[in-house]
């Protein structure tokens, strides 16, 4: 009967992945089924070896570096992902039949600033309502997912590290608009050019779905994908 990795053996190895520097459960999970699995490989050869030096043996494949590799690899496995995703969320507002709502409301604001006298009235209420929602989303809705654990875990790491991207359009909206603006004229406070116009709306309501995308949309899909892959830790 071939010799397996008992349940105290296998607790030793989530130390061993947490001495290793490895502090999150979802990628321990797969680092210890690995080394599981080359330890038990080890014994079909000989039985006789035992856990410590198997254990030995397997980390030694893993060079100098430790698990530090694997640990980045994972990383960007999920910027890649839900990158991914995210881009098929957007280009989802280009297509039909979204395409319609996206065209009507870029048309809608493009004869917006042609109404308005004072162009940056159109910005203002824009950048307002863009930290309102900032505001909002970080005192409610971005504390709502909620894990009856106190483990780390990468995937709660990374949807945490999505309002780095979604403050950084909220910074740079407002400058591009303003750069426009000046560019057009910077004498005037209303925008003449019609294309300057149409490109300002074009953008506004592209950045408008991508903040969207990042900041709703994203942490759907990782709330989701992590209750499907740890049930257990649902609230």
């Amino acid at each position: 009967m071939n010799r397996t990795v008992t349940t105290e053996e296998t607790k030793k190895l989530y130390e061993f992945c947490h001495r290793h520097f490895v502090y999150h459960y979802d990628l321990q999970m797969e680092l210890v089924d690995h080394l599981a699995s080359a330890i038990e490989e080890q014994w079909e050869n000989n039985s006789e070896l035992s856990f410590e030096e198997a254990l030995k043996n397997t980390f030694k494949k893993f060079g100098i570096h430790g698990f530090s590799k694997i640990k980045e690899q994972k990383q960007k496995e999920l910027k890649r992902k839900y990158n991914r995703l995210l881009w098929g969320f957007f280009t989802e507002f280009y297509r039909w039949p979204k395409v319609l709502m996206t065209f009507a409301i870029t048309f809608a604001l493009f004869i917006l600033f042609q109404l308005v006298e004072n162009s940056m009235l159109i910005f203002y209420a824009y950048l307002s309502a863009l930290v309102v929602f900032v505001v909002v989303y970080f005192f409610t809705w971005y504390r709502k997912f909620k894990i009856k654990t106190r483990k780390k875990f990468m995937l709660i790491d990374y949807l945490q590290g999505v309002l780095v991207p979604l403050l950084i359009l909220s910074i740079q909206i407002p400058n591009l608009v303003f750069q426009l603006i000046l560019h057009q004229n910077s004498s005037s406070i209303k925008i003449e050019n019609p294309l300057i116009l149409l490109g300002i709306s074009l953008i506004l309501v592209a950045c408008g779905i991508l903040i969207y995308g990042q900041s709703i949309y994203i942490p759907r899909k990782i709330k989701q994908h992590f209750f499907e892959a740890f049930p257990e830790f649902a609230v």
